[in-house]
């Protein structure tokens, strides 16, 4: 004789089973490559180099992030690579650079939405010690710097997919920057100009520069997404966006976002304009030279 199965008991199975499978389809938000270097540091053993590096890379991916559920597939990827420059006793100081990419809509091709080099790298690291975090607190200055380039990835992801839909990972950006004041690498004379961590986070939490973000929405879903579909459709979408830049230039002349968009996106832009007919690509040449003087002579290549 069979045994029935009381009905809240079959619930409670079926949520168990379901919790079981979970961790299959979703898991931490985050894939990313870290690597340090020290290759102009005198060092009889660079172990420590290593185990740091597998430390930071295990505290980013294992730790969750955001409240959001994201598949295995679409984990928010970047990188980090330290050059470290100067090692005494247990502080490093060097520099960085960052990189967030996607995947675009209908294609294996991937996207760098964000880069950034970071000129003024502090912290302290004991070999093997844990690496500590806990928001709004300042528990370690690394995990605190670690913190701060994933918050910029996931904001930045999200201001891609949706309508200033990063905000809440730029605030906490600027919260991290408050909490650092005293530190090295964190205030608004740091770095080399307007190239550092205060800027960076004051420029995405500004109001001001709300256009610049809403193009890295509209660059990225209306015009990224729909190259595989309508590829001439997809590039009037970027140039329509980019030539609203115009009307703003005596605001973004200077403005740390615009010069990151420009110094990220030349390479893209260039590959995206060589395929347009000649009066097309002779118009866009000769735009992004003048709006983007300082990769003038890569827009040339758009002629080519």
């Amino acid at each position: 004789m069979k045994h029935s199965v009381n009905p809240l008991k079959k619930i409670l199975l079926l949520v168990v089973a379901t919790a079981m499978t979970i961790p299959s389809l979703f898991s931490q938000e985050i894939k990313a490559n870290i690597q340090i270097v020290a290759p102009r540091v005198q060092m009889t053993d660079k172990q420590v180099l290593q185990t740091l590096q597998n430390a930071a890379q295990q505290f980013i991916n294992t730790r969750k992030w955001t409240d959001e559920n994201i598949a295995t597939q679409e984990k928010i990827e970047f990188s980090m690579f330290f050059d470290i420059t100067s090692i005494n006793n247990n502080d490093f100081s060097g520099s960085m650079q960052f990189q967030v990419v996607r995947p675009t809509y209908n294609s294996t091709y991937k996207t760098t939405i964000f880069q950034f080099n970071d000129e003024d790298i502090n912290f302290s690291y004991r070999e093997f010690e844990n690496l500590e975090y806990q928001e709004n607190m300042n528990m370690n200055d690394f995990t605190t710097l670690l913190a701060y380039y994933v918050n910029l990835a996931i904001g930045m992801d999200f201001d891609s997919f949706s309508e200033l839909g990063g905000s809440p990972y730029f605030s906490k950006m600027q919260s991290m920057v408050s909490m650092m004041t005293n530190k090295l690498g964190w205030n608004q004379g740091d770095g080399k100009g307007i190239r550092n961590r205060f800027y960076l986070a004051e420029n995405l939490t500004n109001p001001r520069y709300k256009d610049l973000r809403l193009l890295t929405y509209n660059y990225h879903r209306k015009g990224m997404d729909e190259f595989a579909a309508t590829p001439e459709q997809a590039r009037k979408n970027i140039t329509e966006n980019i030539k609203k830049l115009k009307e703003t230039q005596s605001i973004f002349q200077n403005c740390l976002l615009q010069k990151s968009f420009f110094s990220t996106k030349w390479p893209e832009l260039v590959e995206i304009y060589k395929g347009a007919p000649v009066p097309e690509k002779t118009a866009m040449s000769k735009f992004l030279s003048e709006i983007d003087p300082t990769n003038s002579q890569r827009y040339e290549k758009i002629k080519s």
